[in-house]
């Protein structure tokens, strides 16, 4: 969930990586002992990149070496860049682990590449997860890859702070409205909580763009063709869709007036000074901790950071629903899950981790932790207490009606295309009917 605006830039690496993998060997030195049915004691690795959901999955891989006290499991955490590095390689090297956290992202291109195992003959029931999610999981080939392990939900964070300091309160963010022509009521709350060097408001007149201290919307990248979190919510509330089609064959809409109307809207507020420019939202630090410093009045983020928001010292954060837009109030659904490696030397006792790991006992688990919000409806209520006991309301994030984000073949070779396009508009280097060139190109890759 974390850091999926960096997805694709290292699934690209993926594909790369996927053409030497399959010239490498078979061989995992990733566990250890016969296993497979042996009797023999097997220790399985397991990797993910979210520090803060460590400890959650070591307690679940505690819970599982209990109930099969012949499996072991190590459990390695590593930040996104080399947590990826590590299993492009490891797959080419034969270091991989037995069982890692996968993202959707990823997903369609290690199917294509045969460098997942499929899980069918596991006794799984998906019906036990929330709607949408289970689907994300399963191939071209119509097989089952994986299963969720939580729910990315998108919403809105506000600096309380800077809010009531703008003669605001709570009650102005239940009911904010948004449109691509004006941008609404949320737009003029936007402008309100603008503020330049010299102390005025982005509504006030003598307020200068080219100067601004506080932010009213903060920026986190360029986003990928999903957009989750920074364009998607309002692209889908303009009643636009990703594609039509099968998955297998999708035909994308990025050349959608709902489309293009609402990126103008986006690439707006920048050029009003209410939104950093692309620029300078990515010459500095990152977005959570621009909002920290008190240079963003808002953000949009996904409950997956609602914790850290709630850790930062000197800002006290208010949580509220996104926008309403033409469409209604709609958002993005996603979830990560976890893939057994083909190279893996144990693929019985791998795959039935992942179905552990998957599972109530562990959704409960990880719901208790409070991190995350789990994929199995089971665990929701866990989750929802400890988020409470923390002080964090989750409700805002339960509003939206959801999309769930592409999880398509080819993907990487589509943002390929995609990306850089969304990076020279948002930069001001390109005109927004470029996109209907750039869906063309995409399109073209299913045919």
């Amino acid at each position: 969930m974390k850091l999926r605006k960096t997805a694709v830039i290292a699934a690209a690496a993926l594909a790369t990586a996927s053409l030497l993998a399959a010239c490498g060997s078979s061989d995992s030195d990733s566990g250890s002992g016969s296993g497979s049915g042996s009797g023999e004691k097997v220790n399985l690795s397991y990797w993910l990149w979210d520090a803060n959901q460590q400890p959650g999955y070591q307690k679940c891989a505690d819970a599982f070496t209990a109930a099969n006290p012949n499996i072991s499991v190590t459990v390695k955490q590593f930040g996104w860049d080399d947590y990826w590095s590590g299993i492009t390689t490891g797959l080419v090297s034969g270091t991989a682990p037995d069982v890692f956290t996968d993202h959707a992202s990823y997903f369609p291109t290690f199917v294509e590449k045969h460098q997942i195992l499929p899980i069918d003959d596991q006794q799984v029931d998906v019906s036990a997860y929330q709607k949408g999610l289970p689907e994300l999981w399963v191939g071209t080939d119509g097989k089952r890859y994986g299963l969720p392990k939580d729910n990315g939900l998108v919403g809105l964070y506000v600096n309380s702070g800077l809010l009531s300091k703008a003669g605001k309160t709570d009650a102005d963010l239940g009911d904010l409205t948004w449109n691509p022509t004006d941008g609404g009521s949320f737009e003029k709350l936007i402008a309100h909580l603008t503020v330049d060097k010299a102390g005025k408001r982005g509504d006030e007149a003598g307020f200068d763009k080219n100067k601004v201290d506080v932010y009213g919307l903060g920026l986190n990248g360029a986003g990928d063709g999903a957009g989750e979190s920074i364009w998607a919510q309002y692209a889908l509330s303009n009643g636009w869709t990703y594609y039509s089609g099968d998955t297998s064959k999708p035909h994308f809409n990025y050349d959608d007036p709902k489309f293009l109307d609402t990126m103008k809207w986006f690439k707006g507020l920048s050029d009003k000074g209410f939104m950093p420019s692309l620029k300078i939202a990515t010459s500095g630090v990152g977005m959570q901790q621009t909002y920290g410093a008190g240079k963003y009045a808002m953000t949009t983020d996904g409950v997956w950071s609602a914790q850290s928001y709630a850790e930062l010292k000197d800002v006290k954060t208010t949580i509220a629903a996104l926008p309403t837009g033409p469409a209604g109030r709609q958002s993005t659904a996603n979830s990560l899950g976890d893939a057994v490696t083909a190279t893996t030397k144990h693929p019985a006792e791998a795959k039935k981790l992942l179905v552990f790991l998957g599972g109530k006992d562990c959704q409960s688990i990880i719901g208790q932790a409070g991190v995350v919000l789990p994929a199995m409806t089971s665990a929701l209520e866990d989750a929802k207490a400890t988020f409470q006991k923390n002080g964090i309301d989750i409700a805002p994030f339960l509003a939206p009606t959801t999309h769930t984000e592409p999880v398509v073949p080819q993907w990487a070779d589509a943002m390929a295309i995609f990306q850089p396009a969304m990076q020279a508009y948002l930069n001001g280097q390109g005109d927004v009917n470029a996109f209907v060139g750039v869906n063309d190109q995409i399109n073209k890759l299913y045919q």
